[in-house]
């Protein structure tokens, strides 16, 4: 089961597995910068985005902060907790004002005992963050603060679909594990070879910044 993501998953079951799944969900209503869950909550949910952006990330005790990444209206969320070890791995708040869509997990095990390519294509969701975080990972070790970068502004450019991107040099700093500063730098060396503009919250990608 190929090309499977946070948006399309539900497209690879039956049309009464789909009415089912959203026949269980319940609205719920997350005010900008509210918590959806804390790491560690336990994991007994999968949430659809009405509308909104939610985040997902950490922030260590000295105040550093990671973020993963965001999801935007037509996402689902919330896979990893509900199959893995029970509890959340990281907290999701709302950047915006947002609207969720959320189903009990244990409404999803009832509907997936009817239809087996439920569980088929949360697999290949799963396997699909398996290979982010490795490609992740793997671009940590082999490539240059510079290619990272790039890499990531790229992947960034394809989450927001547009090459305007709606991001701070503080938040881009989050998703690399690296100093503000150091990102600025780089930045700034982009700018100087005309391959970005830099504007408030916003990066604009002039041209390809591949590795």
């Amino acid at each position: 089961m190929k090309n499977v993501n946070f948006r399309n998953w539900l497209d690879h079951c039956s049309d009464e597995t789909r009415q089912a799944v959203h026949g269980k969900a319940r609205g719920r209503c997350i005010p900008k910068d509210g918590l959806v869950h804390e790491i560690a909550d336990p994991a007994q949910e999968l949430y659809f985005i009405e509308t909104g952006t939610v985040r997902f990330g950490a922030t260590h005790e000295g105040g550093k902060q990671l973020i993963v990444r965001d999801l935007d209206a037509g996402d689902w969320f919330g896979f990893i907790g509900c199959l893995g070890s029970g509890q959340r791995p990281n907290a999701a708040y709302a950047v915006t004002e947002t609207r969720l869509q959320v189903v009990g997990w244990k409404d999803i095990e009832e509907i997936g005992q009817a239809d087996p390519s439920l569980w088929q294509a949360i697999a290949a969701v799963l396997a699909g963050l398996a290979g982010h975080f490795y490609k992740s990972y793997e671009n940590t070790v082999f490539l240059s603060l510079e290619q990272r970068l790039k890499t990531t502004l790229q992947q960034i450019s394809i989450w927001q679909n547009s090459r305007k991107l709606q991001i701070s040099q503080e938040e881009l700093a989050a998703i690399l594990g690296v100093t503000k500063e150091a990102v600025g730098l780089h930045l700034n060396g982009l700018k100087a070879k005309g391959q970005v503009q830099l504007g408030y919250r916003s990066i604009h990608l002039l041209e390809k910044t591949g590795p």
